[in-house]
């Protein structure tokens, strides 16, 4: 079978994350229903289970103080909750065209 579209990983959401996995999900999932070409994303809301799930994939993100991005299972940068999803939108477009943006 052939993969389409983003695969987005995200944690059950338990009482360690650091923002809200579920809106973050479904507002990726709306903005990012164009896209066919795959790619692994994780959102996951702690550091507990993140850093692995994160360095697995495309673009990872894991909550914390500060939340992480990683870019191609590597640290890439910083980012708040406030800027969470735009943030990451930009990053898995970007990562597609296998330009990721640099902070």
């Amino acid at each position: 079978l052939r993969k389409r579209g983003v695969n987005l990983i995200a944690c059950p959401s338990c009482s360690r994350q650091k923002f809200d996995v579920i809106s973050v999900v479904n507002e990726l999932e709306s903005r990012l229903e164009d896209i066919v070409d795959p790619i692994d994303v994780a959102v996951i809301g702690c550091v507990v289970n993140g850093p692995g799930e994160a360095k697995a994939v495309s673009v990872g993100l894991t909550g914390g103080s500060p939340n992480l991005l990683y870019i191609n299972g590597k640290t890439h940068s910083k980012i708040e909750n406030a800027s969470l999803v735009d943030e990451l939108e930009a990053q898995i477009r970007a990562q597609i065209e296998n330009q990721p943006i640099n902070d």
